[in-house]
């Protein structure tokens, strides 16, 4: 693992700079930011930070994938969302003051930049932009939490199962041939984002498969009929 500044990327430069919250910052910050931050690549499934730890930084995602998860009372790993590059992860607690109620955990070859939280609190106090897209994440990331609790109460294993496919897909995107869903998920790992049991997932996108809505290869998912999966997940379309 590298914390070395000469392998941080300048974040004037930073391909994911339109994604962050930070794009909104000037010349002279950014490259003070560039300065002070300290950059490390993780391996697939190494964390990032830990839950129930204090925070001492914003955690930038420059490139790879990432999980965040929260351990529940029956020692269970739920996943809550999932994060890429550009997106920010950790402020909830560096805001607070609090320790961090969730893990962060690298799904693939990662690079994270951590910038200090002294830094991020000289920022705030100078430029509001910045402290506004702050209270946006922190508002979009409760009414998520709500919406699930609400989904967890009132929604099918099927109907949460072709959502999280949906939700994949608007986040990471396809490969190269337009239907598969560019993350590698395990079963398990899929039925930790649902909130239900692994054979439950499992059975789940065995009817999709005979529905011919999706097809499966390992952990590839291909999405034949977007159509299709939005009314099994009971969206609109």
């Amino acid at each position: 693992m590298n914390l070395n500044h000469d392998l941080s990327p300048q974040c004037g430069a930073c391909a994911s700079m339109d994604r962050s919250i930070f794009n909104a910052l000037h010349s002279p910050d950014l490259q003070t930011l560039s300065f002070e931050k300290s950059c490390r690549f993780y391996d697939r499934n190494e964390p990032v930070f830990h839950e129930g730890s204090y925070s001492d930084g914003l955690y930038c995602i420059h490139n790879g994938k990432i999980k965040i998860t929260r351990m529940g009372p029956n020692g269970r790993e739920t996943i809550i969302r999932f994060a890429t590059a550009g997106d920010t992860i950790g402020y909830t607690a560096l805001v607070s003051g609090e320790k961090l109620n969730v893990s962060a955990v690298a799904l693939e070859p990662t690079q994270v930049c951590r910038v200090p939280r002294e830094s991020i609190f000289r920022l705030i106090r100078t430029n509001p932009t910045l402290a506004m897209s702050l209270m946006q994440l922190m508002t979009h990331e409760l009414e998520e939490s709500e919406r699930r609790v609400v989904e967890l109460a009132q929604k099918s294993v099927k109907e949460r199962v072709a959502e999280a496919l949906l939700v994949l897909k608007e986040t990471f995107g396809y490969e190269a041939d337009g239907e598969t869903i560019s993350i590698h998920l395990t079963r398990e790992e899929l039925a930790d984002v649902v909130g239900t049991a692994t054979e439950s997932v499992i059975r789940m996108l065995s009817d999709l498969k005979h529905q011919h809505i999706i097809e499966t290869e390992g952990t590839n998912i291909r999405i034949k009929n977007v159509s299709a999966l939005i009314r099994v997940a009971n969206l609109t379309d």
